[in-house]
């Protein structure tokens, strides 16, 4: 039997070498944790340099209502897919994050493009509405009343953008709205400027607009002193001769009379490329003149005289007309003598009773005319809405749109405007009941 050996082994510290593993692990870990926080700021980095987040917070609110309720659902998407990818890292996940982006910036993009399209459009349709076609201004007219009504229903599926457009679900990459391509009436108000070779296209129109301009000329119009009658007869030879006046006056009523001539015979209009050919073959004397005449034959029918005015005129000792106008003028308002800010002393009339009235699409009404000493007329003028018509633009000159206003009031008191006149004149000097008060400044286009 062999002999025990006496040599003391030793075991190693289990405690110890657990302690140092502890560590180690502990190291690692932290290490791994700095790295994936640099990796996590890193993608981070990268999903703010789309720009998404800001562009979301700073534009947002400028997009018309509906298209901003597709926006959020935008941002959304392009949040979760940027979220995903800050955690993961993955490819996948990086593409999802960068297509999200490009249908937000599509959205954002085209949606502020039309939303201040719009208003600039909207801006100069107000201003001017007759510069415009009448067929666009009805689709602009119910564009604009449309505006708060567009709902896209957007909604997110597995990560895809939809929106619902004429009934249909499309995703938003698809959308008309959301696109370059413009619709009137739709992501355009659709204006259509008036087009000077079209502008006496309509033979209805031209008929009505030359039998109105020659209804007073001599021959035409005969006034007894009891009764005003017309002469149809001699005003077809007026308006003959003002269409004939056209034809060598205005250009572009000789292009609408080719035109519509071409039109006629070959059942469609002339495309732009074809007008300038289709202008010149009328040179032939023959054929301009069968257009001529085809022209006058649409219009001929619409040819007509304004109504006849039956009445007495007044006997001698009753008040005219005139006067009994001006009698109801001054019954149904209340005049005081004013003073401008120049100094000038005026006789002010608020609220007068002058019918409301239109040009071109807009209605407004008169809150105030006032006349100075010359007998000038000046007006406060307001639109439909309750706003005031300014007398310059922002330019300083005179405002189109109030001189339209001004001279429409002007013909609605034409009857007792004389009168009344000459009464202000009287009143401003003369006047015993005098009430003194600032009105402000001269009404900017009328210092006489």
């Amino acid at each position: 039997m062999a002999a025990l050996s006496r040599a003391v082994i030793q075991l190693p510290d289990f405690a110890e070498m657990a302690y140092k593993k502890s560590l180690a692990d502990e190291e690692r870990r932290l290490r791994d944790e700095e790295k994936q926080e640099r990796k996590v700021a890193q993608r981070q980095r990268e999903a703010d340099a789309f720009g998404v987040k800001q562009s979301y917070y700073e534009k947002s609110f400028a997009l018309e209502p509906g298209a901003k309720a597709v926006a959020g659902e935008a941002y959304k998407a392009w949040e979760q897919a940027a979220i995903e990818y800050e955690k993961t890292g993955s490819e996948d996940a990086k593409l999802k994050m960068q297509k999200a982006a490009g249908v937000y910036n599509q959205v954002v993009g085209t949606g502020l493009a039309i939303s201040n399209g719009i208003m600039e459009e909207a801006e100069t349709f107000r201003k001017n509405p007759s510069a415009f076609t009448p067929e666009s201004q009805k689709v602009a007219n119910q564009a604009i009343a449309d505006r708060k009504n567009i709902n896209f229903q957007p909604v997110l599926e597995n990560g895809v953008l939809f929106v619902t457009e004429k009934g249909k679900k499309i995703p938003v990459t698809e959308s008309v709205y959301f696109s370059t391509n413009l619709q009137p009436g739709y992501n355009t108000l659709g204006l259509v400027p008036v087009d000077p070779s079209t502008k006496y296209m309509n033979p209805m129109e031209q008929a009505q607009l030359l039998s109105k301009g020659s209804s007073d000329a001599n021959g035409v119009k005969i006034d007894d002193g009891s009764n005003i009658t017309y002469n149809k007869s001699e005003l077809i030879k007026k308006v003959r001769a003002a269409y004939e006046n056209n034809l060598k006056e205005y250009p572009p009523q000789v292009e609408a009379v080719i035109l519509r001539h071409w039109t006629a015979v070959n059942g469609r209009p002339p495309s732009p490329q074809e007008r300038e050919s289709v202008i010149a073959e009328y040179k032939n004397p023959t054929l301009f003149e069968s257009a001529k005449e085809r022209f006058w034959s649409e219009m001929f029918p619409y040819i007509d005289t304004p109504p006849p005015q039956r009445g007495v005129a007044p006997r001698q000792g009753e008040p005219s007309r005139a006067s009994k106008d001006l009698s109801f003028f001054l019954e149904n308002t209340k005049g005081v003598e004013s003073r401008l800010s120049d100094g000038r002393v005026v006789a002010q009339f608020d609220d007068p009773p002058i019918e409301d009235f239109s040009v071109g699409d807009r209605r407004y009404s008169v809150k105030r005319i006032s006349f100075d000493k010359e007998g000038t007329p000046l007006m406060i003028i307001q639109d439909e809405f309750g706003e005031t018509v300014p007398q310059r633009d922002k330019n300083k000159a005179p405002n189109q749109e109030f001189n339209a206003a001004y001279k429409m009031a002007l013909s609605k008191m034409k009857p007792y405007l004389s009168e009344l006149r000459a009464f202000s004149k009287k009143a401003i000097a003369g006047s015993k009941d005098v009430n003194k008060s600032s009105v402000g400044s001269v009404p900017a286009g009328y210092e006489q």
